[in-house]
């Protein structure tokens, strides 16, 4: 009796455990997901959603054999190893990812390598809630808000209109607009590549028709993007530039972009004969 006591309390000694040796990366997490124009806001989702996904394999998970697995003491110590090399030159992004490496150890100890692989992608879909280095960030940023300020006054200049471009400051006929960070396309480009393998992982297709589907969000998301920054510039010329900065507006255009993005996923999914399973996964 007292050994089932013991076995049924180790995996949450585990557990509490890990939360006390990760407790500042947890911190460093939530911060990013919930600062002020965070790229990650939709971190905290992702762990529900692989819970959610996980929940939905109740009955495959039931049928499929545990097999506690001593590999798992590896994987963990070698996520452990990478905790500690990050931990001592402050490196939170990788002690992240040092953190996944041991949950996924966890899981192969306690419930064996054929349970892990059963679970594998909602395990690994814990990786979209790891914020990138910030120096990523604001580069990756600036090149995108370049971009997108280039070609959306190429567009511009098609319809006729007189626009011209300082970096990625934007001057048309009645008004100058500065294509700051948030319109970049970086932020939706994250949250849409996120809700681009999920939606891959989700329909029934092909493996190559899956890879298309999640490789086509990357241009979609962009070409969303692109539509929001041009709707943006004509607006302001046309009822000036203080219409711009009002933050409903600019809110209502970040919806914008996932709604026109979303339903072009969609769309390229039926085209590519993708179909939402009947049954449960």
């Amino acid at each position: 009796m007292r050994s089932k006591v013991m076995l049924a309390l180790k995996p949450g000694v585990i557990i509490l455990l890990t939360g006390f040796i990760y407790y500042p990366v947890l911190i460093w997490m939530w911060q990013r997901w919930f600062a002020a124009d965070s790229y990650y806001a939709h971190g905290p989702l992702i762990p529900l959603v692989s819970g959610v996904l996980i929940w939905l394999k109740r009955r495959k998970l039931a049928k499929t054999s545990r097999q506690p697995s001593r590999l798992g003491i590896w994987i963990i110590i070698a996520g452990l190893i990478l905790h500690i090399i990050s931990a001592l030159t402050c490196v939170y992004f990788t002690s992240a990812y040092s953190l996944f490496i041991v949950i996924v150890g966890i899981v192969v100890y306690f419930f064996g390598k054929k349970f892990t692989l059963t679970i594998i992608f909602p395990l690994c879909f814990l990786l979209f809630m790891i914020p990138a280095p910030m120096a990523v960030i604001e580069s990756t940023t600036l090149k995108m808000k370049l971009f997108t300020a280039q070609v959306s006054v190429s567009i511009i200049q098609l319809l006729g209109t007189p626009v011209i471009r300082e970096g990625s400051t934007v001057y048309m006929s009645n008004t100058s607009v500065v294509v700051d960070d948030p319109c970049s396309g970086l932020k939706s480009l994250i949250s849409l590549s996120a809700l681009g393998i999920l939606y891959t992982y989700i329909v029934k297709a092909s493996y190559s028709r899956k890879v298309i589907l999640f490789l086509l969000s990357i241009p979609i998301a962009l070409l969303a993007n692109m539509i929001r920054t041009i709707l943006t510039l004509l607006i302001a010329n046309s009822y000036g530039n203080k219409i711009v900065t009002d933050g409903l507006l600019h809110q209502g255009f970040g919806l914008m972009v996932f709604v026109i993005a979303f339903a072009c996923l969609f769309l390229a999914g039926r085209l590519l004969g993708c179909q939402f399973p009947q049954n449960d996964t």
